[in-house]
């Protein structure tokens, strides 16, 4: 890993010099990823983060950026938070492309494009497959179908790399009133979390499946902490 840039070193078979993988390279050559954050907040600024470092190191133009997220309110605070950091972008409505050079911030459920690198924000259960997918009945399962093929063709999709990206806690009002999913909550400094999982379709990645790696290695390796 270069100072300054994002690492992207490929492990199929090896490791870091930690000795942890830090991403996979599935058949297509795509570059793979995987980010936990400590909160939706961190998760939204470290992802511009991530992508203001790319157009500082010049690694990439902003028209080659895309933002997969789960719905409109994920799609307005990453908005806010790459115009905090600078980087272009373009909420998409119906559509993968942005106008100009901006990156494109677009429904997961859009399916497939081709970026040089692809975020796909919020991989938290509850927002990937939505709360509107989780549940026995049958237009919850057709939903949750849906859904499940949108996420393969889009993570399957010629993108030079691929970064996935979720939450592991968030604070248990929110959790509630956005129907995430939890099992247990934790209590710090008198504030309730609810400890929440990721995506149900990461787990289905199988052997494309990257390791995990922290926030703060992410934004380490793009020298940006």
């Amino acid at each position: 890993m270069t100072s300054g840039n994002i690492e992207t070193a490929t492990c199929t078979t090896g490791t870091s010099p930690t000795g942890t993988c830090l991403t996979a390279t599935c058949p297509t050559g795509t570059v793979r990823t995987l980010v936990k954050w400590d909160s939706p907040l961190a998760e939204a600024q470290g992802i511009a983060c991530g992508a203001a470092a790319l157009l500082r190191d010049k690694r990439t133009m902003a028209r080659h950026i895309g933002f997969a997220v789960p719905n409109r309110t994920w799609a307005g605070q990453l908005a806010q938070a790459c115009k905090v950091m600078g980087v272009a972008a373009e909420i998409c409505e119906g559509r993968l492309d942005a106008e100009g050079n901006r990156a494109a911030i677009f429904d997961f459920r859009l399916g497939n494009g081709a970026f040089d690198w692809l975020f796909v924000v919020g991989c938290t259960e509850g927002l990937m497959p939505t709360a509107a997918a989780i549940g026995e009945d049958p237009a919850s399962r057709e939903a949750l179908a849906i859904q499940r093929e949108a996420f393969a063709q889009l993570t399957s999709g010629e993108h030079q790399n691929l970064v996935l990206s979720y939450f592991c806690q968030a604070d248990k009002a929110l959790a509630d009133h956005i129907r995430l999913p939890y099992r247990r909550t934790a209590t710090r400094g008198g504030v309730v979390s609810a400890l929440c999982a990721p995506s149900r379709f990461i787990g289905e990645m199988g052997a494309q499946r990257p390791s995990t790696i922290g926030g703060q290695r992410f934004l380490r390796d793009a020298d940006l902490n």
